[in-house]
């Protein structure tokens, strides 16, 4: 697969292809948070049934309607995703935001997304906050001469163009931590990964439920009681499925035709 679009890369745009790939799971209804310039709409567009676009700068759309005036399955938007423009409740099959969600509010757009996916539809993130730790420091710092080598190889290749950046950019307000801890809420059973371009990579699948006869129900709650380690609940057994301190392996940049690792929850302990 492709990693660039018209001779185009960058931070964001390295991890276009991943996103890509999940869309095309799903080869549906696509809507794209912080669009930006297009550039993501217009590779999902390739893989979608439709994407909508939506982005609270108006430069940025006017970008994105000149990107995407020759492809029949997409629009955009100037609207902030906390309004109502046209955004109807279980009608997404995948939901993506590209360096989009540090400036919005952290529970309420995730609570936003939750409500907009299908049953069975993905949010995908690609995301940066703020340093709050050691290790967030050193994977900051880590992330500044790997990037900038990257940049200059694109470059070389006559492929570098810098992110779009509103006339207002918003610095992340929360920290990697902040990012586990809502979803490990919000987002049971996410998978999250830091990585060394100064961005992580969340990725999680709206469940699908089906109503079980109310026969079932109670033996349901049991077993799920009877499993459950020793002293610990419900919501902390959910949050083993996160590792806040993962960090992305070097070659998932070079090979963009691997699939990304996945954090896989520990052994779960039962009770004698």
């Amino acid at each position: 697969m492709s990693t660039d679009v018209g001779g185009e890369w960058n931070r964001d745009a390295a991890y276009h292809p991943w996103i890509q790939r999940i869309a095309a799971e799903h080869a549906g209804d696509v809507l794209d948070v912080g669009c930006g310039d297009g550039l993501l709409a217009q590779r999902l567009a390739e893989v979608s049934r439709s994407v909508i676009g939506i982005d609270k700068d108006p430069v940025a759309i006017a970008q994105a309607h000149k990107r995407l005036c020759m492809v029949p399955n997409t629009d955009a938007a100037v609207s902030e995703f906390g309004t109502e423009w046209g955004l109807v409740p279980g009608s997404y099959d995948v939901v993506t935001m590209v360096s989009a969600l540090h400036e919005l509010p952290l529970v309420p757009t995730l609570e936003r997304v939750v409500d907009l996916l299908k049953p069975g539809g993905t949010l995908v993130v690609v995301g940066v906050t703020a340093p709050a730790t050691v290790v967030d420091r050193a994977v900051e710092w880590a992330s500044v001469p790997y990037s900038r080598a990257l940049e200059l190889f694109y470059t070389w290749r006559g492929m570098y163009r810098p992110e779009f950046a509103s006339a207002q950019p918003a610095k992340p307000a929360y920290s990697f931590a902040d990012v586990a801890d809502a979803a490990a809420e919000l987002l049971p059973g996410a998978e999250l990964h830091r990585g060394l371009l100064g961005r992580y990579r969340l990725r999680w699948a709206k469940p699908v439920t089906v109503a079980a006869p109310e026969a079932e129900l109670g033996a349901m709650a049991a077993a799920a009681i009877q499993d459950r380690p020793d002293g610990e609940s419900l919501d902390e057994q959910d949050a083993h499925v996160l590792a806040r301190d993962d960090v992305d392996e070097l070659s998932h940049l070079f090979d963009q035709t691997r699939e990304v690792p996945t954090i896989e929850p520990g052994p779960v302990r039962r009770s004698a």
